[in-house]
């Protein structure tokens, strides 16, 4: 049989729990705590586990969820300590990383227990569940005939789907609810400090965590960073902007590389031309020809291709689109191939980012500025977020601030200069707003620093094993 240890009952073990300035706060754990440790299923190598957590931290005695965990230890006398990823997405599933390679070196591997996990509400560890019904999505584009009345009704129907089937840990899917899961991993490792590496939007649980927890942090790497500082509209214009200077940044490869299956034609204009296609129905899915490929999906399966960069991929995606046969306009809603809601990025966004959009008026403003901030791109994935978010019945749990990290430790911030999801510029403002952070400035494109080449990764490693920063102002090249 195995034993499970709390995260209520660390909390006990530890004392009281207090409030201070309506912050809430927990007494560190005295005493030596551990978990179950298994030869995960899917690899012997990986050991698996689970931590049982309060579905509402500040009311720890409620109900519960089990978050799945996976680690990789290290049998090194030079062990340092643990070092926990943070998944980003948000929705990916730290196990599944774990699983199938992680990207740390075999410095790290050495040095390190590599620990990594699902977070509350993915795979795993007591997954989103709405109703599938409500796969097809409202019409999100104003000038196509949409409302953003529908848009919140849709919210509210889904919401209450999903707080059906999900249960009350839809209302606690935020960052800092995460960070204190962390917290308890911590307790449950044994460990009076831990190492964190978050990319993407793990960066935000990483800013939680050194905010509520800065004397149980060694070190932190923030890598391809959210500025979760901004408000909606600032949130959404940043996105716009990366996605307008990523997609310039790949048809400029194409003008020069004739490696490019586009190279010598106008790619602005064919996309242009793909994405009208799209408002009208009127462009298919190449993997599924009998439904439509959505405009705000386009524009989404584009900016994922910026990701990495593929720009030759890229091109061949709009070669392919272009030479599709014209097609007959198929109606609003457009479904999800996938058959259940594509919308848990969207769902955990709502739990730490706030959008106001009252009306037609201000929603039909905001998505002009999107078109002009994204440039030919037209829009950002974001702008689906946003929308959704906007109408969503329950106020953010986590909502946006400036990070107060007083006590932490110095961090190390990681970013591209050209990143179609996280923005150079919030990079720069999350690093002046971490007190002795310092920003090392990848030149070139794409989302996710750290082992992107030898100098990036022997950056990371040198800080986190050795905690030396880099020099303020660093950039590592191409």
């Amino acid at each position: 049989m195995r034993m499970r240890v709390t995260a209520f009952q660390l909390a006990l073990a530890a004392g009281a729990i207090v409030l201070i300035a309506g912050t809430l706060l927990f007494a560190p754990v005295r005493a030596a705590t551990s978990l179950d440790w298994h030869a995960c299923p899917e690899d012997a190598a990986t050991e698996c586990a689970s931590l049982t957590v309060p579905v509402d931290w500040s009311h720890p005695d409620g109900g519960t969820i089990d978050i799945a965990v996976a680690r990789k230890s290290t049998r090194s006398e030079d062990r340092i300590g643990t070092l926990i990823e943070l998944p980003g997405g948000p929705g990916t599933s730290g196990v599944d990383t774990l699983l199938h390679g992680d990207r740390f070196s075999p410095d790290l591997h050495a040095r390190f227990d590599i620990v990594s996990f699902d977070p509350r509400g993915v795979k795993r560890s007591h997954p989103l569940r709405c109703d599938a019904g409500l796969s097809a999505w409202p019409n999100l584009l104003p000038d196509a005939g949409g409302s953003i009345d529908d848009v919140h009704s849709y919210a509210r129907r889904l919401a209450d789907s999903c707080r059906r089937d999900t249960g009350a840990l839809l209302d606690h899917l935020d960052s800092a609810s995460v960070a204190r899961d962390v917290d308890a991993l911590r307790h449950a490792l044994g460990e009076h400090k831990i190492t964190l590496y978050g990319r993407s939007y793990g960066t935000m649980a990483g800013q939680a965590y050194a905010e509520l927890f800065p004397d149980h942090l060694r070190a932190m790497v923030i890598d391809s960073v959210d500025d979760h500082s901004l408000d909606g509209p600032a949130f959404l214009a940043a996105e716009a902007r990366a996605g307008r200077d990523t997609f310039g940044e790949f048809v400029s490869w194409c003008d020069r590389d004739t490696a490019c299956s586009l190279h010598g034609t106008d790619i602005r204009a064919r996309y242009t031309a793909l994405f009208d296609r799209a408002e009208r129905g009127a462009l298919r899915d190449p993997q599924h020809p009998d439904r439509p490929l959505a405009a705000l999906v386009l524009s989404r399966n584009v900016t994922a291709r910026l990701y990495q960069p593929e720009w030759p991929a890229l091109a061949d995606d709009l070669r392919t689109l272009g030479d599709q046969p014209q097609q007959p306009n198929l109606p609003f809603p457009q479904p999800e191939p996938t058959g259940t809601p594509a919308v848990m990025s969207e769902l955990i966004a709502c739990s730490d980012w706030s959008f106001d959009i009252p009306d037609q008026a201000r929603w039909q403003q905001l998505w002009a500025d999107q078109n002009t901030n994204a440039g030919t791109l037209r829009a950002h994935f974001a702008w689906a977020a946003g929308s959704l978010c906007s109408g969503w019945p329950t106020p953010p749990a986590n909502p946006p601030h400036l990070p107060r990290a007083a006590g932490a430790p110095p961090i190390l911030v990681m970013n591209s200069i050209h990143d179609p999801a996280t923005p150079y510029e919030w990079a720069t403002a999350v690093t002046s707003h971490l007190p002795g952070a310092v920003l090392l400035t990848y030149d070139g494109w794409g989302h996710g620093v750290y082992g992107r080449n030898p100098c990036t990764t022997t950056t990371g490693d040198r800080y986190l094993i050795h905690l030396t920063l880099p020099p303020t102002g660093t950039h590592c090249a191409v």
